[in-house]
């Protein structure tokens, strides 16, 4: 099984050194004006630098890291699984690029993710039965658990720790969706308004 989280990791890194290596080369036709772009640059304030830095990783790969921030609001099952897949790619994202503040804030919007609606929440029950919501209740605090152990290692950035942290979280997700995923979606009351 760790083999399957390693093998993940390396291709996510194989993805992102892939599009870094296309960009590299784009980069050199246009020496001159890098040139000119960095002086540019050094003005550019932190929070657009920021900006500008996960604008130029999609570029580089195709692939959006932004955070989806937290909320206190109710959102759909499916809403918050597609949140949380995103706030994981942006851990990768800053894993490979070292940046602890990006990696911080996304698991700490893991951590404070929305809050299931109660009619799915009945709907779970009926399709898991009383143990099974309670089972599922219960990896979810412990993704909370393990993603709030993340945040800690990232702000005192502790790259080993990191991601150790990722590695358990990745594992418990897979783990959540082998046992819980299909029973849910494949069950005809999921779809029932």
């Amino acid at each position: 099984m760790k083999r399957f989280y390693f093998l993940s990791l390396v291709i996510s890194l194989v993805v992102l050194i892939t599009g870094c290596e296309n960009n590299n080369n784009a980069n050199r036709d246009n020496t001159n004006t890098q040139s000119n772009d960095q002086n540019t640059q050094t003005k550019i304030s932190k929070k657009t630098k920021k900006n500008n830095d996960t604008i130029d990783l999609k570029r580089r790969t195709g692939i959006p890291f932004q955070i989806s921030q937290a909320t206190q609001d109710t959102v759909p099952l499916l809403g918050i699984m597609s949140n949380l897949e995103k706030n994981l790619a942006v851990v990768q994202a800053g894993i490979w690029r070292g940046d602890y503040q990006i990696i911080s804030e996304a698991a700490n919007a893991i951590v404070n993710h929305g809050y299931i609606p109660n009619r799915e929440i009945q709907k779970i029950k009926t399709i898991l039965g009383k143990e099974g919501l309670k089972n599922f209740v219960a990896a979810d605090k412990n993704l909370h658990n393990k993603a709030k152990e993340l945040t800690q290692a990232a702000d005192d950035k502790k790259m080993d720790q990191i991601v150790n942290r990722t590695t358990e979280l990745i594992q418990r997700c897979s783990s959540c969706h082998v046992k819980y995923r299909v029973p849910l979606r494949d069950n005809p009351k999921w779809l029932e308004p």
